[in-house]
């Protein structure tokens, strides 16, 4: 097998891309594994077995122990298994920390390894994998290195595989709701010498991104108790600063003083909320229950928001409705096909908060029910294809034909 080459030790990481709207600035590793980490750099972790357990305490629930183990800068690895009698030889899922920054992610499930996640992202053929599938290492940088030498994976998309793996393994493990975690000073001998394909992201930026991807805005306002709970800040709440968040989301949330949980999302769009309860998971921010209202006092905003009227929110989801059935995730966001990674992110947050059906559904509307939704999930799937480089590049050439091609105006 031919050996990847690994990047100086001096260049392991990349460039510092540009922020977007004021968000802190991140490395993106270069292609190429740099050299693997040795035992010792993970048998003397600053924290001793004892002090990793005090940092979880009694709650060992997925969402809140990986958020108290990157706030206290744990370094070791977060082990979360599913069976509650913890079965000898019961597979798991570990997420490897260093000084509270995530390194990795890996499962000892069958179906959770590179090589499924990567037939189920389509870019590996079923026909290979069961040529091959046997033969090839489960997870990790043995697998990709396996699978570049094989001629499946291109050496530029090494990083990418590996970060994208890892990122859909923390959400695996962040949305089992049965299982268990805890801190663990001693990591299995294969994750001692993964390197950090998370390059210079913070473990907060890393964990934010996670939560969002977990739960829905709707299943975010639950877990916090619902519109009516009020949000505080929290004793950690210089961890914002490495969130990643813009400028103005992030200058909002340090302004919640004992605001209810409805009226900052209705200010700031709902798709805040699951990004409001990984802040609270951290200990950024802390939620407070609702309180009843006084004597007197009315409970604002009984009916969800309806920004417009009823014809025009219905003639606003016949034409998105339109473009969900045309098939463009470029036209449906409204793009040009060289849109930049920005202006995507920009053009979906814009959407999902005008069709966000909390906000545009009323006893007048329900009837658009299914198609409100409908274009949610199309527009979720939209920006899953389009916000990565490398699957974007792969719909537009799809798409186009030729990636060179210059691009038609922007459908509205």
């Amino acid at each position: 097998m031919d050996e990847v080459p690994s990047a100086p030790a001096t260049t392991q990481q990349g460039p510092i891309s540009k922020p977007e709207d004021g968000a802190a600035p991140s490395r993106e590793p270069k292609s190429g594994l740099p050299p693997p980490k040795t035992r010792t750099d993970y048998e003397s972790p600053p924290q001793s077995a004892q002090d990793l357990a005090e940092i979880l305490g009694s709650e060992h629930q997925p969402l809140t122990a990986l958020g108290r183990a990157i706030a206290a800068r744990a370094t070791g690895g977060l082990r979360f298994e599913t069976a509650p009698a913890k079965v000898a030889g019961t597979p798991v899922r570990w997420i490897v920390l260093r000084d509270g920054d995530v390194v990795t992610a890996a499962s000892e499930l069958p179906h959770e390894g590179l090589v499924p996640f990567l037939v189920e992202r389509g870019e590996l053929s079923a026909d290979a994998v069961q040529l091959h599938g046997s033969r090839l290492p489960h997870a990790g940088r043995h697998a990709a290195a396996a699978l570049i030498a094989h001629g499946f994976l291109a050496q530029d998309e090494l990083w990418s595989a590996l970060r994208a793996h890892a990122e859909w393994t923390i959400t695996r493990a962040l949305g089992d709701t049965k299982a268990v975690a805890r801190l663990e000073a001693d990591l299995p001998e294969q994750l001692r010498a993964e390197p950090n394909v998370f390059g210079g992201a913070a473990g907060v930026e890393v964990f934010i991104e996670a939560v969002r991807r977990v739960w829905s805005p709707e299943q975010a306002v639950h877990s916090l108790g619902g519109p009516q709970s009020s949000l505080g800040p929290g004793p950690n709440m210089a961890l914002l600063a490495e969130s990643a968040l813009s400028s103005r989301d992030a200058d909002a949330i340090r302004g919640l003083r004992g605001a209810r949980l409805g009226d900052t999302l209705g200010r700031m769009g709902s798709e805040l909320a699951p990004v409001l309860l990984g802040l609270v998971a951290l200990g950024a921010l802390e939620c407070l229950p609702a309180e009843p209202p006084k004597d007197g006092e009315r409970v604002a905003a009984e009916a969800p928001f309806d920004p417009l009227d009823v014809e025009a929110v219905r003639s606003r989801v016949r034409a998105r409705l339109a473009l969900v059935r045309e098939g463009d995730y470029f036209s449906l966001l409204g793009v040009p096909p060289d849109a930049t990674e920005y202006e995507i992110r920009r053009a979906y947050v814009g959407l999902r908060r005008t069709f966000e059906p909390s906000r545009l559904l009323t006893a007048a509307t329900a009837d658009l029910s299914d198609d409100v939704r409908l274009i949610v999930e199309v527009l979720e799937e939209s920006y899953e294809i389009l916000r990565d480089p490398h699957r974007r590049s792969r719909y537009r050439h799809a798409l186009l034909g030729d990636p060179r091609r210059s691009s038609a105006p922007a459908k509205t």
